[in-house]
């Protein structure tokens, strides 16, 4: 596995996560799993919406909201960030068919960094 995740916050309603990636995957790889955090109905009605991202990547990477076919919330590529205050809107998730709430990353060629995820838990949460 090229991804290690860690969980900085989980309130009843934020999660913050920090995910260093040291490889390349072929494939998507679930690096936030819903029904792990606190509150988590875990029946697949569990969502968030993206509020905030740092990054920094040595190649293109996509971060995906699963479903039967994935839709891609962000594309990272070298460093930046999105949100944490700059007025940019929150990103929900708005997958369809066969969404379950986890968020996968994809990067096709060899890349090393950290990403930063910064979570509103939205919907199906028994916090809420």
């Amino acid at each position: 596995m090229a991804y290690t995740t860690q969980t900085l916050v989980d309130s009843d309603f934020e999660i913050v996560t920090k995910t260093t990636i040291t490889g390349t995957n072929a494939t998507a790889l679930k690096v936030v799993d819903i029904g792990e955090f606190e509150s988590a109905a875990d029946n697949g009605s569990d969502r968030v919406t993206i509020v905030g991202c740092k990054w920094s990547v040595s190649s293109p990477l996509d971060i995906e909201f699963n479903a039967t076919t994935p839709v891609v919330a962000l594309s990272l590529n070298g460093n930046g960030s999105y949100g944490f205050g700059d007025g940019a809107p929150a990103i929900p998730n708005n997958a369809g068919s066969g969404v379950d709430g986890d968020i996968y990353f994809e990067n096709d060629a060899a890349c090393v960094g950290y990403v930063i995820l910064r979570m509103r838990k939205s919907a199906g949460f028994t916090s809420l």
